[in-house]
């Protein structure tokens, strides 16, 4: 994807994306500014951002962070972006998709688009009957929190061509956070392409898991995922697979919550109870990126 800087972040991209932006509300960024308070002179602030863009003088505000309680009774930290940070990734996000999606693997369902969480329960379905009983059930330590932004930079240059593109990205990752001393925002939940880049970054774990285990089925939805196997036997070795997968990218497995089973012990996985033959939605397990969704 190399489209001149004029071509994607044109006034009609742009407006796209605040319209994007503006129905999903939202609080004000450290700037203070609401959608609504944007909207007011749109045009106007719209005109300014492209410019701001095209010369270079685009950067982005600091974020702000709060946490909100998991149901482990962790916290977990919520970036908010300011509104025209807001619009400028919804612009790269659009710009980036035709590109990842030509090489992002079927396995991935999470924030893609045409693919849904009913989508990944189908493929899981799916599984079960072609007599995949095993399941490796497993679960990601902060993910997003331990992306190693010099590999996902690495990866981001790998398929983006644009230089403005991957330096608004470099931008990103590298925004501080108000009021923490040296923190970056990275990966940040609350961003409005961070699931995004955590696809990007987790697409070299679907493609280790789909060249070391042919035989199994990868079903993953954004950091939440479920390896299908035929035999214990394979479910184990599927399980060292990821283990030793997700270290390649400084990521570890929850080995408090990744267990191997039978879809007759029965698992609950993006919030659907899977049991034997049957299946009902339990709404008891979700990913980091779906509960921001």
């Amino acid at each position: 994807m190399d489209a001149a800087p004029e071509a994607v972040f044109s006034l009609p991209a742009l407006r796209r994306a605040w319209q994007l932006v503006r129905r999903s509300g939202g609080m004000p960024g450290t700037d203070g500014v609401t959608p609504a308070q944007f909207g007011v002179q749109i045009d106007r602030e719209l005109a300014r951002l492209q410019a701001a863009l095209l010369d270079g003088s685009y950067r982005p505000g600091p974020v702000r962070r709060f946490f909100i309680k998991k149901a482990s009774g962790k916290q977990r930290p919520i970036s908010v972006w300011t509104v025209r940070d807001r619009i400028v990734q919804r612009v790269v996000h659009d710009a980036l998709t035709p590109t990842l999606e030509a090489i992002f693997l079927p396995c991935s369902y999470g924030f893609r688009p045409g693919r849904s969480q009913e989508d990944a329960v189908r493929a899981v379905l799916s599984a079960r009957d072609a007599g995949l009983e095993w399941v490796v059930d497993a679960d990601i330590a902060d993910c997003f929190g331990s992306i190693r932004l010099d590999l996902l930079r690495g990866q981001i240059a790998r398929v983006v061509a644009s230089p403005l593109l991957n330096h608004l990205i470099g931008l990103w990752l590298h925004t501080p956070v108000a009021g923490q001393r040296g923190e970056l925002a990275g990966v940040s939940q609350g961003g409005v392409i961070s699931p995004q880049l955590a696809n990007l970054y987790l697409h070299r774990f679907d493609e280790m898991i789909a060249a070391a285990l042919p035989r199994a089925r990868l079903v993953r939805f954004a950091d939440d995922f479920v390896i299908l196997c035929a035999t214990e036997d394979e479910a184990g070795w599927s399980l060292d697979v990821a283990r030793r997968s997700l270290e390649n990218l400084h990521l570890r497995l929850n080995a408090r919550k990744t267990r191997l089973l039978t879809f007759e012990e029965g698992f609950s996985f993006l919030g659907t109870r899977f049991k034997g033959r049957q299946h009902s939605r339990s709404d008891t397990s979700v990913s980091e990126s779906e509960e921001l969704s």
